[in-house]
């Protein structure tokens, strides 16, 4: 019997970034729904029911940051599996990121291993 696919919410403000990333789970097997804000990563969490959350940690209006302390304190999405993904890796960030409630803290460039291990835990 074949896996389930796993199903990925992935938020990036970067779209040469969110299409590269895109591609790239996609090609292993993943569904992934991609936008470019954290509004818009909450809303498809409460619509999809994801098994992981990629947030690009810098975005303007609602950050990574901040989109995963919404996650986390919504009963309906409050467990989904939360990475991080930045290009600014420092420790007070990666914090941070981590006292928001992120299960991974990734730093750019990244590799492709790396990030895939990180979606599925």
């Amino acid at each position: 019997m074949e896996a389930p696919r796993l199903k990925v919410v992935y938020a990036d403000d970067d779209a040469l970034m969110r299409q590269g990333v895109s591609r790239l789970l996609a090609a292993e097997g993943m569904a992934v729904r991609a936008c470019a804000s954290g509004a818009e990563a909450i809303a498809l969490c409460q619509q999809c029911s994801p098994d992981a959350v990629l947030l690009d940690i810098h975005m303007p209006g609602i950050d990574g940051v901040e989109t995963a302390r919404r996650l986390r304190s919504n009963p309906v999405t409050g467990t989904l599996r939360l990475v991080a993904l930045t290009g600014r890796g420092t420790w007070d960030l990666r914090k941070k990121a981590m006292d928001a409630g992120f299960d991974e803290f990734l730093s750019k460039p990244i590799p492709a291993d790396a990030l895939l291990r990180a979606l599925r835990g």
